[in-house]
């Protein structure tokens, strides 16, 4: 009587775990990625260059591949970011993309872009740009500034939550020359910035990460413009980046 009561309880035991070995081994359906954010500008200056950054997740370990499309402008580069160049036409623009596994499922991230007039009228000669970083997940940040060929603007951001996370600082331009103290270690939070002898539309790009790896992404739309195409006074001065 013991013994079959014994044999009966150590069989009730050891089932879950042949049905969980029997499970285990059994093949996982694929399952389709998930596009877990997508940062882009709300706003950008006709003409001007901006960021888009997309970040997906897939199950397993299966080669997942990004896709970039928009229905005006141009795109350039490809993977988690990309650089979209605003067509000069005003209105309101779609940037897809498009998350795909090594099992062909796919998920569709969309995001809707203003392109609008750079309005700024009046060349700044000393120009201080702080940006107001948002919280992760949020629209990205972005100023406006007309300046003139080799003119020196400080560029500083303001990050969330700056004590309780340490942060590093990644910054771009597709133009000029940046240049301060922290750059290639990722620790400037502020810059400056030396706009080009060419007269264009320049953009400079900010993208702060914290510890855990949220992102935020800030940018400064820079349009360079001799003084006199603008009825300003050129004083011949240079101005310098100060430390």
């Amino acid at each position: 009587m013991f013994k079959h009561l014994a044999y009966t309880k150590k069989f009730c035991i050891g089932l879950p775990i042949v049905i969980l070995s029997l499970l285990s081994c059994a093949p996982m359906q694929d399952q389709s990625p998930v596009i877990s954010e997508l940062l882009y500008p709300a706003e950008v200056p006709a003409a001007f260059d901006t960021v888009l950054i997309s970040r997906a997740t897939n199950s397993g370990n299966n080669r997942l591949q990004l896709k970039w499309s928009s229905e005006n402008g141009t795109i350039r580069g490809e993977g988690e970011s990309i650089t979209w160049n605003a067509p000069a036409v005003y209105g309101t623009y779609k940037i897809c993309v498009e998350a795909i596994n090594a099992a062909g499922l796919e998920t569709i991230s969309q995001a809707s872009i203003d392109v609008v007039p750079f309005y700024r009228t009046q060349i700044d000669p000393d120009p201080e740009i702080n940006l107001r970083l948002p919280v992760f997940g949020n629209s990205m940040v972005g100023e406006q500034s007309l300046v003139r060929p080799l003119t020196n603007a400080e560029i500083s951001c303001d990050v969330p939550f700056p004590d309780i996370t340490n942060y590093k600082y990644e910054w771009y331009c597709n133009g000029g020359k940046t240049l301060g103290a922290g750059l290639k270690d990722g620790t400037a939070a502020k810059i400056g910035w030396i706009s080009p002898g060419v007269p264009g539309n320049y953009t400079v790009t900010v993208m702060a990460r914290d510890s855990w790896g949220n992102i935020t992404v800030g940018c400064v739309y820079f349009q360079v413009k001799n003084p006199d195409c603008c009825g300003q006074q050129d004083t011949g001065e240079l101005y310098r980046w100060k430390e």
